[in-house]
């Protein structure tokens, strides 16, 4: 007798704790509640239901976690954070306004579009764009056809489009005093170039900035202070090309849409960073070491080389080196009679 006694006593004191813990659960919120504990797909009012990641809501509806300030991923809809965006940063990431009190892209600004663009699902691994020496039937290196094939979706060029096309770019550092007599034979030889500057560059050479706007040809965002991108934050990246973007836009009024990677290094991260920012990678199909001007490069060892490997793609030379400013109308003509036309489209 006792021992039923006792037995019945104990489910008893279960029957109260569980009835106690129930009501427990209706005044903290947070614990989760099985689906077998609801009623027409309805969570009662005050329990919360926790999903795998521990993203709890309190109407019954689905929680998605995408905001990219906590996860450091892309929405998935652009129009769910239509209200958060700033008003003056577009959906390709360009500021088109600046601060009303000091007329420069605020910190926030960097800050918001740097974190709204992030994917971090996207390696970044530093890739140094380099090419080997097996080419195709094209004489086109084998490289830069496989690069354009798994890069173009993140807004990367490695080749031009056309049969017989090249398109030809400068990268400018800085000037050495050989940029005036590039021009003038582009401008002999009515071809059209791309020409990639850096700030130092648009600062201390504006002249020739402008002269390359004003006879035609392409300029190009070769970043602020040239870094090497993947090893900077997204907030660094953004600023790197924003605030030479807007340097040039304000200075000589032009809008710059092309961009190429400091030292070719990059990784798929920034290479999202950049399309998000509404510009197109330019890399590259053909160059030689002639970024150092003591090198000593003979113009027609170097004429040489590039006429042996012409094919429909980017060629990248330096403005600094003398040997290019002065091959440069051979190399044009040469072009010319094989066919090719040259110029600042890809």
């Amino acid at each position: 007798m006792k021992l039923k006694t006792a037995i019945l006593l104990c489910a008893l004191l279960a029957a109260v704790f569980a009835l106690a813990g129930c009501a427990g659960n209706k005044d903290n919120p947070g614990t989760t509640t099985s689906a077998s504990q609801m009623t027409d797909n309805t969570i009662p009012d005050g329990v919360y239901d926790a999903d795998d990641d521990g993203i709890v809501n309190d109407d019954g509806t689905e929680v998605t976690e995408n905001m990219p300030e906590a996860t450091g991923t892309r929405p998935t809809s652009d129009d769910a954070f239509e209200d958060l965006r700033p008003t003056d940063v577009t959906d390709s990431g360009i500021v088109t306004g600046t601060s009303d009190t000091t007329g420069a892209i605020t910190s926030d600004e960097a800050a918001f579009a740097s974190s709204y663009i992030t994917r971090t699902a996207l390696k970044n691994e530093k890739i140094g764009w380099g090419l080997g020496k097996e080419r195709d039937d094209a004489n086109r290196p084998i490289d830069a056809v496989k690069a354009e094939e798994k890069y173009s979706a993140l807004g990367a060029r490695f080749l031009t489009g056309g049969e017989k096309q090249i398109c030809l770019t400068f990268d400018e550092g800085y000037e050495n005093g050989y940029t005036a007599s590039i021009l003038d034979t582009l401008k002999e030889k009515n071809v059209r170039a791309v020409f990639f500057v850096t700030y130092d560059y648009c600062r201390t050479a504006p002249e020739l900035v402008q002269r390359m706007i004003d006879e035609g040809h392409i300029v190009g965002n070769h970043t602020w202070s040239h870094p090497s991108l993947p090893d900077c934050t997204q907030k660094e990246v953004w600023n790197e090309l924003t605030t030479l973007h807007e340097y040039v836009r304000e200075n000589f009024g032009y809008e710059m849409t092309l961009f190429r990677f400091p030292k070719g290094e990059f990784s798929e991260r920034t290479l999202d960073d950049v399309r998000n920012l509404g510009y197109t990678s330019l890399f590259w199909s053909f160059a030689y070491a002639d970024w150092d001007p003591n090198a000593g490069t003979d113009p027609a060892e170097a004429l040489a080389k590039i006429e042996a490997s012409t094919h429909s793609g980017i060629y990248l030379l330096h403005a600094v080196s003398s040997a290019n400013a002065e091959l440069l109308g051979s190399l044009l003509d040469y072009w010319k009679t094989e066919g090719y036309s040259v110029g600042a489209e890809f």
